[in-house]
């Protein structure tokens, strides 16, 4: 059984960073996580964990900003 799935609006945290003047490198300070972490989820090469949805929140971002979802579509039977 496939589950929904949680994709990170890079656009949302580019945009923060532009308003902050932050680096990747602060923007990992401050959501208080490894910034090679923080790299690869937003290069798309790492899905994002509970700990980079907990800094995203840090940031001060709500879920709907900073995560896309996508859902499986509902199986019908023919």
């Amino acid at each position: 059984m496939k589950m929904a799935s949680l994709r990170v609006n890079v656009a949302a945290f580019r945009r923060l960073m532009q308003e902050q003047q932050w680096s990747e490198r602060d923007l990992s300070m401050h959501m208080e996580l490894a910034y090679s972490y923080v790299n690869r989820v937003l290069a798309g090469k790492r899905q994002p964990g509970s700990k980079f949805v907990a800094g995203a929140l840090v940031l001060g971002l709500t879920m709907e900003e900073a995560f896309f979802v996508d859902r499986v579509p509902k199986r019908t039977d023919s």
